[in-house]
């Protein structure tokens, strides 16, 4: 049975991650006789400009687009969001986190299936309940709740460790043209960009399997 490593380049505030990662789950599930599959994730930052601490979210708004509501992205994705099963509350969150904390936390997981896990309760956080995921203490807790110990989290959070890590891994996505996320990487050599539909990943692995299975003859 093929073996695909799925790096998912990803960032904790995109939404379209949220969107490309449920669907990649239904696609894992429908191929799951077919192929094994071992998912790990990779660090972006959507906003990399913003301050350790965050920024109002209303005035980035303003600044970047000219008014604070985005009223109609935030209807059509609360939409998208309901059929995959997944709530967006973009009003419940009053800042925009910078994100590096939070990739330097998943970063320090070495257990993929925690790995994910992580990234699953961040997403949550952040879309559903409006929480700081660029806050120390709230990513510790939210490290607490997956199994993490929190002491143990605020220390590595508060230290600098894997913060060169994390930055190399962003600057190697630039260096491979990753411009925009969600990015999926393949073996590290097949790249699929976009919050795709599962027929799309599933189409997608399967011309990626044909061709591992011509090279191995």
């Amino acid at each position: 049975m093929t073996n695909l490593k799925i790096d998912i380049v990803s960032d904790v505030v995109c939404p379209w991650c949220v969107v490309g990662y449920k669907n990649l789950q239904k696609a894992l599930k429908n191929l799951e006789h077919e192929m094994d599959f071992t998912v790990s994730w990779r660090p972006y930052e959507l906003h990399p400009e913003i301050p350790e601490d965050g920024y109002d979210k209303e005035l980035y708004m303003k600044q970047k687009f000219g008014n604070s509501s985005g009223s109609d992205f935030a209807a059509t994705m609360k939409k998208i969001g309901e059929e995959l099963g997944f709530e967006f509350n973009f009003s419940k969150s009053r800042r925009i986190p910078n994100t590096f904390k939070a990739h330097r936390l998943i970063w320090s997981i070495k257990d993929l299936a925690q790995q994910t896990q992580l990234s699953e309760a961040l997403f949550y956080a952040h879309f559903t309940e409006g929480k700081d995921v660029g806050s120390t203490e709230v990513l510790a807790q939210i490290g607490e709740e997956i199994g993490l110990n929190k002491k143990k989290t605020i220390e590595f959070l508060e230290s600098k460790e894997g913060g060169k890590e994390v930055a190399d891994l962003e600057i190697n996505a630039m260096e491979n043209a990753i411009t925009s996320v969600p990015t999926y990487i393949i073996n590290d050599r097949f790249i699929l960009h976009g919050g795709q539909e599962p027929a799309t990943f599933e189409s997608f692995f399967r011309r990626v399997e044909t061709i591992l299975e011509k090279e191995a003859e």
